[in-house]
């Protein structure tokens, strides 16, 4: 019997945020991208820029230990959104990170870690996604006064794996505490 390769379906690496901002995020998504409204709030390591998804084939507990060993190295950091921005030529909106060399380091950490990642062309920018839909139920003007980001700091303190088949909810393969 084959055991079925868990990278197989699109598998993302990320640092999670925290309630009460998740959910201020959970609030603006339920507005703007209904669809996507019940999703982590997160911030992608791997999967949308810099790295691609987690390449199939690996072995899923040496890539969770791989895991693991960075997570043991990084000490749990504050961080703060910025504001809103747009990826061009696209309806993506997102929230920038005011000190995003926290994140960029971690995501530098995946590259060295040994762990396969597909090919992406997008270069890595921090950030929170807020909105992908191409409609929205709110009017532009709503959109612009709702979407102002919540001013308090929050503790990144676990990343995940999940993976998402399409039209499929994902699917968290491991969690970590950062430790360090």
């Amino acid at each position: 019997m084959q055991v079925k390769d868990i990278f197989q379906a699109s598998t993302y690496i990320v640092l999670n945020v925290p309630s009460p901002v998740a959910d201020r995020v959970k609030e603006i998504r339920r507005c703007f991208d209904p669809d996507r409204s019940h999703l982590s709030v997160e911030i992608t390591l791997a999967g949308s820029g810099g790295l691609g998804t987690v390449m199939a084939g690996q072995n899923p507990e040496e890539t969770f230990a791989k895991l693991a060993g960075i997570a043991k190295s990084i000490t749990p950091f504050e961080a703060e959104f910025g504001h809103v921005e747009r990826f061009p030529d696209t309806g993506i909106y997102y929230y920038t990170l005011k000190q995003p060399e926290h994140f960029i380091n971690v995501h530098n950490m995946l590259f060295a870690s040994g762990i396969k990642f597909n090919p992406i062309k997008y270069p890595f920018t921090p950030h929170c996604t807020l909105k992908l839909a191409l409609k929205t139920e709110c009017s532009e003007d709503d959109f612009i006064s709702r979407i102002q980001p919540p001013h308090e700091t929050f503790v990144i303190n676990t990343m995940s794996i999940y993976s998402l088949e399409e039209k499929d909810e994902p699917k968290l393969l491991h969690r970590v505490n950062l430790s360090g």
